[in-house]
């Protein structure tokens, strides 16, 4: 039996604030006047990156400071993503501390726990809860984050030993600065994708995703993206509500 929609829990630490900031208003429309070269360019691969980008796998380190409490915690997985007309999607294979999945893809967020024996499905109203999580940005296209965000390059910086370049994106719209005060990207100069994010809010907590040992276009059969949910567990299902 399925249980009654509830608000989201802590399950996933990042996603209702997430989700939240894709039903939020935004500047449509309105671009960011004015680029700098040096941002510019790294915007540029990363668009051709993306037209070339179908499948991704790469390990995952989260991180999520708190800093009134003075508090860290990390979890590491893997993540996979598929582009295609069909099913475009991303999938975190969380392995530690605790196992679980995340299944961003069109029009649904799946969260399957098996520690608690629970499966919950997010139905956004927009078409594509990638889309509506921009948790590694990846795939998204210059023109998109130049009307949401103010982009500023700061810096090249080394991360694990790769040179990569550091934008910082000043959201435009008042919901996500109530969310975010600001979300950094390091994007790497080898594969042009942030290979590091990280989501700061307003009280300076944040939120870091750290990709490494990437592999671009390998071979994802569907069957990758599909959750086995085992009859036992609880199931949890809520809708969004629309975008205003």
């Amino acid at each position: 039996m399925k249980a009654e929609p509830r608000l989201l829990n802590r399950t996933a630490p990042a996603l209702a604030i997430l989700l939240a900031i894709g039903c939020g208003e935004t500047m449509r429309g309105l671009a960011q006047s004015s680029l700098s070269a040096e941002a510019g360019k790294v915007l540029s691969r990363m668009d051709a990156r993306s037209r070339t980008l179908n499948t991704l796998t790469a390990d995952l380190k989260q991180t999520k400071v708190t800093i009134v409490v003075d508090d860290l915690s990390e979890k590491t997985g893997k993540l996979y993503y598929k582009k295609s007309p069909q099913k475009s999607a991303f999938m975190v294979n969380y392995e530690s501390p605790d196992s679980r999945t995340l299944l961003l893809e069109r029009g649904k967020v799946s969260i399957l726990e098996p520690r608690i024996r629970r499966y919950q499905e997010i139905y956004t109203d927009n078409g594509s809860a990638t889309a509506v999580l921009p948790l590694f940005w990846i795939g998204r296209s210059s023109r998109t984050i130049r009307r949401d965000y103010d982009v500023r390059h700061i810096k090249t910086e080394q991360i694990d030993g790769r040179p990569t370049s550091l934008l910082e994106l000043n959201p435009r719209s008042s919901a996500t600065k109530g969310m975010f005060s600001q979300i950094l990207l390091w994007v790497d100069h080898k594969y042009w994708i942030p290979v590091q994010t990280r989501l700061i809010e307003a009280s300076e907590d944040h939120l870091t995703l750290l990709l490494s040992n990437i592999k671009i276009n390998p071979r994802l059969p569907n069957r990758v993206f599909e959750l086995q949910v085992p009859q036992d567990f609880e199931r949890i299902e809520q809708k969004l509500p629309p975008s205003r």
